[in-house]
């Protein structure tokens, strides 16, 4: 008996009750059976959009064309969509048509993964349909039905298969893996929005090595990635960084991928610091003047560099920007100093405060600049 939140099971009582069948489905049933924690809950149920509006006080519209309802309980929305069924796709991501079912079989078949097709509800158990249990027992992704079919239908299926195969560590059976290699084409129809999530969430998996038929096929070579780093770190964000930097022009890819600006802005200071030859104590404050504390600290441990320097540095305030001067703009231009003639002489005298902190004081910064 696998443990259903107790709005979640609340919500599937509300259904059956008014004589329609209701289950959860999907991820959080995948999930639940691997021991996992899910991360939200889908349910399903025979209603139509507007008897489950009928039966429920609060609820939001989000998605009726495609059977979905937002049902609140005690302020906490969750989703619930009717059975269904799909007609053609014509974007290779969105079925021209969908058609309301009561039988919990056709709107299970049109899923992706065998995996994710298994539907419970505590009144009638585990439902499996088309041997989901067998497939996690033995960790295996199997597409639902013909996987030709299923990846035409919506191609980001193909990323979310090797995503699937990263985040649970699960071999792909072979037919799936021909048929998503033989359509990947289709990938280029997707947002790349959509993509770069794919993408980030498959790198940050237990086996970020999963992509590689992907990538070594050419599946990815659209958006410029080609080669697949040995990934060496646990951080999400660095491997994507070591994805990116075993690949050309990685601004541009995340650019391509329409990343956020923060994430572009940490790769570009990451790839800056891995051109730096850091050596020496003034080497890290060039290094911190150059990007900031917290880029550096976490370049280090990707480097694997030994942070002892970086540590005095940090805990003594040493200095090593323009502001740590025991001098200001202003008292240049007191000595005569104009333009941009004053900012190029207090880049001189962070640079001799970075070599000697000593020399960090007025009369002394002063005196040189004379």
């Amino acid at each position: 008996m696998l443990r259903i939140p107790e709005k979640i099971a609340f919500l599937i009582d509300c259904l059956t009750q008014n004589g329609y069948e209701a289950y959860i489905v999907g991820g959080c049933v995948r999930d639940s059976l691997l021991g996992l924690t899910p991360s939200d809950y889908d349910v399903t149920t025979s209603a139509k959009p507007e008897e489950i509006i009928a039966i429920f006080e609060k609820t939001i519209p989000t998605g009726l064309k495609h059977g979905t309802v937002t049902v609140l309980i005690q302020n906490e929305p969750i989703e619930v969509t009717a059975f269904r069924t799909e007609g053609n796709y014509a974007d290779s991501r969105h079925p021209k048509s969908v058609e309301f079912v009561t039988d919990l079989r056709q709107d299970l078949s049109r899923r992706d993964f065998t995996v994710n097709a298994i539907a419970y509800s505590e009144k009638t158990g585990i439902i499996d349909l088309f041997g989901g249990l067998s497939d996690l027992k033995n960790k295996i992704l199997r597409a639902v039905g013909d996987p030709q079919k299923r990846f035409k239908e919506d191609a980001l299926r193909i990323l979310r298969l090797f995503r699937f195969a990263s985040q649970l560590d699960f071999k792909i059976e072979e037919k799936t893996l021909n048929s998503a290699l033989k359509l990947q084409c289709g990938l280029e129809n997707i947002s790349r929005e959509r993509i770069f999530i794919e993408i980030q969430k498959a790198v940050a998996g237990k086996n970020p090595k999963a992509l590689a038929p992907l990538i070594s096929s050419g599946g990815l070579e659209f958006l410029g990635i080609k080669a697949l780093p040995p990934f060496k770190t646990q951080n999400p964000d660095l491997r994507f960084f070591e994805l990116l930097s075993v690949n050309n022009n990685p601004i541009e890819i995340l650019k391509g991928l329409k990343a956020s600006n923060k994430l572009i802005e940490f790769t570009e200071k990451m790839l800056l610091l891995s051109t730096l030859e850091i050596k020496t104590k003034a080497d890290i404050k060039n290094a911190l003047f150059l990007t900031d504390v917290e880029t550096v600290k976490v370049y280090f441990r990707y480097a694997n560099k030994k942070d002892t320097w970086l540590k005095e540095i940090l805990e003594n305030d040493e200095p090593y920007l323009i502001s740590h001067l025991a001098v200001t703009g202003a008292d240049l231009t007191n000595l005569g100093f104009k333009g941009k003639e004053i900012g190029e002489r207090l880049e001189t005298l962070r640079q001799a405060v970075v070599k000697d902190p000593q020399k960090n004081k007025k009369a002394t910064l002063l005196a040189l600049t004379k």
